[in-house]
């Protein structure tokens, strides 16, 4: 196969991205400067500086977003920062809880539950969100500080300004110390890292991310992070499922080391189908992880499954998840395009919904 006739460079085959999710994820560093900048305004409820208790409500992006934000502040936070995925609160949310609830759509019914609940349980709410019944039951309750999104996109490519606003939030009550300069920086790298290694005009010769889709088109891939990087793993198969219409699996290490390796028993029996990919911070990391990467990869290799190992670069946890996040969004972004589709769509969700609904 010629540089010229490789599919990832073909217009056509490029042209598939109809509903333009590239554009969005090419914008991740400039629109998550925009939001942290509109967020300046936004204040938490009185009497959430003495919290004793964090709790995000999201699934998909907005979940995303709040991993991220529990791993940021994770090194400083005073108070436990908890994620809930799901219909109900953990029984210790009370009035001493600040519940923050992101809802995209504003119509997210796991997300509407717990806004119930929370009130219920007189929790500090703020609620992220472009609209939608969140968005009209939240403007209803003079108690309930809103902050509304604006960025018209679907809600995987609208994390960044779920995540803004909720760094906006933990730095009101010290939670983090990230300031303008450290969200200006991180995006600045990730325009940097897009447009010189990813990004669709870079040819696939060149193009680790074309490169990668191409090697694990028809594999099941294994994402393994740790650390900080783990929510990445998390993000980069919800990414390759979302965009790259793709069956997909996300671990991380230590666990890893604890059972999964021992399912290569197996290996040769379905080795074919498997790739495994690696987001590794040496410069982070504990050193001890480190080394766990560096045999675990071993093993799964002499197995005979390839082994993708990816090293976001940046100083920073917070550079390093930008980074790890352009990874995901345009492995997956090309993975759809070979799978023949266009990356934005998502009708299995829409025919779940209409299911639940029936």
């Amino acid at each position: 196969m010629t540089v010229a006739t490789h599919p990832l460079d073909d217009p056509a085959v490029l042209g598939l991205d109809a509903s333009g999710m590239f554009t969005h994820i090419r914008n991740v560093g400039t629109e998550f400067l925009r939001a942290w900048d509109a967020a300046s305004s936004l204040r938490p409820p009185a009497g959430a500086e003495n919290a004793e208790q964090v709790v995000i409500c999201g699934v998909g992006g907005s979940a995303t977003a709040a991993d991220y934000f529990a791993t940021l502040t994770a090194p400083q936070a005073r108070i436990a920062v908890h994620v809930v995925r799901g219909y109900t609160l953990p029984n210790f949310v009370s009035d001493r809880t600040l519940v923050v609830v992101c809802s995209y759509s504003g119509d997210t019914e796991e997300m509407l539950s717990l806004y119930a609940d929370a009130r219920s349980r007189g929790a500090m709410i703020v609620v992220i969100t472009r609209g939608g019944q969140l968005g009209e039951r939240a403007d209803a309750d003079p108690a309930i500080v809103t902050w509304r999104v604006a960025y018209d996109s679907p809600p995987r490519a609208a994390m960044v300004h779920s995540l803004a606003p909720l760094l906006r939030l933990g730095a009101a009550i010290g939670l983090t110390t990230l300031e303008r300069g450290d969200i200006e920086r991180a995006g600045a790298l990730h325009r940097d890292f897009v447009d010189e290694r990813l990004g669709p005009e870079v040819a696939w010769f060149e193009n680790e991310a074309k490169r990668l889709a191409f090697a694990i088109e028809g594999r099941i891939p294994i994402v393994i992070g740790a650390e900080h990087l783990a929510p990445a793993a998390v993000r980069f198969r919800n990414q390759l499922s979302e965009n790259g219409k793709s069956l997909a699996v996300a671990e991380s290490l230590p666990e890893v080391g604890h059972n999964l390796v021992v399912g290569l028993g197996t290996a040769a029996v379905h080795g074919a189908d498997l790739a495994v990919i690696t987001l590794e911070s040496p410069s982070c990391y504990h050193p001890r992880i480190q080394r766990r990467f560096e045999v675990i990869t071993d093993q799964f290799a002499a197995e005979g499954i390839p082994v993708h190992r990816l090293a976001p670069g940046g100083e920073t946890v917070l550079d390093q998840l930008l980074q790890a996040t352009a990874w995901g969004d345009y492995v997956s972004c090309y993975l759809g395009l070979l799978n023949g589709f266009d990356p934005t769509p998502i009708p299995q969700i829409e025919e779940l919904r209409q299911g639940l609904d029936r």
